[in-house]
This record gives C-alpha cells, structure tokens and sequence, in this order.
C-alpha cells in the first residue's frame, strides 16, 4: 500500500472536440434539473485531471463526470463520510474505479484499470483530505453550472447539500 499525498480532482479546461449527440429526453424521464445537469455537461465540456498518488486520470464532464453525477454523488460523499465503502466509476473515457474505504481518519483507496492492460493499485489517504477534495470538486462544477445559467443556486444547494449535511464525520473518526 502506499501511502500518498496526491488526492486531487481538477476541473480543467474548456474540451471542444465532443462527438457525442447532445443530450435528449424522448420519453419525458428526466426531470427538469437531471437534464440541465446533461446539457451542462455537454454545452460546457471541460477536462478533469485526477491525481491519486502516482497516477494521472484525464476523464471529462460529459459523459464521465455527468454519470457520477447522476449515480448522486453528493450522497456517495455523505455516505464515506459515514464511514462507508464508495465506488466511482469511470467506464467511458477509461474503464477505471475508484474505490474508497474509510478506516479510522484514513481511506484506503482502490483503483481498478478494466480492459487489456488492467491493473490494481492501492494509496491511503487522510479521510479529512479526501472529503475535502471530493465536496470542493463537486461545489465547483455546480457552481459552473449556475454561472453558466443552466441551474439556479437553489437546485444547486439542494443537490449538494448530502455531500455536507453529514455530521457524523468526527464521530466516526473518534471511534
């Protein structure tokens, strides 16, 4: 195992070569903020570099931060700050998973690479760090989305607020 500083996740710059279709909703099964968050993501593209000790992951908002988004990150956050084992998937852009797993006021963090070349990796982190990385992150891209007019500072708060509503997270570490 190693142990690590780098735990980061960096929104990056403006991505301007996306080939997907723009988001649709035929069927009327979105609600109204799940496809602002889809055309945010693809209207407003940008890289994101994740850093995990040794290893530099470039993935994109749309469609991989889009999807994590829809998987309700905000609640993953509140359920590791719990003490909680969470997964992140990065299945387009680099068949990849980040596992964490909180222990005491560290997480172990498992990175799984799927496909020819797969391989595992394993980093230990400071759980405060690792919360702290992965709430600013997500404050960030929702607050591009509200700067950029494709949700209002309400929604924002609304789905954010798991990430932070978590009070238990000195509890847990004082076990």
């Amino acid at each position: 195992m190693n142990n690590s500083h780098k735990f980061n996740f960096q929104l990056g710059e403006r991505f301007l070569d996306n080939y997907a279709d723009p988001p649709e909703d035929p069927l009327g099964e979105l609600t109204h903020f799940e496809m602002a968050i889809r055309r945010f993501c693809f209207e407003c593209d940008r890289r994101v570099s994740i850093e995990i000790g040794d290893e530099k992951i470039q993935v994109f908002l749309d469609p991989d931060i889009c999807m994590i988004l829809d998987d309700n990150l905000p609640e993953q956050i509140r359920k590791l700050s719990q003490g909680k084992p969470i997964e992140i998937d990065f299945a387009e852009s680099c068949t990849l998973t980040i596992k964490l797993v909180p222990t005491d006021d560290r997480i172990s963090c498992i990175l799984t690479k799927f496909g020819t070349s797969g391989w595992e990796k394993v980093f230990e982190f400071d759980r405060a760090q690792v919360l702290d990385v992965l709430r600013g992150f997500l404050e960030e891209v929702m607050q591009l989305a509200v700067d950029k007019g494709f949700i209002t500072l309400e929604e924002k708060e609304e789905f954010i607020s798991p990430a932070f509503a978590s009070s238990t997270d000195a509890a847990v570490l004082s076990k």
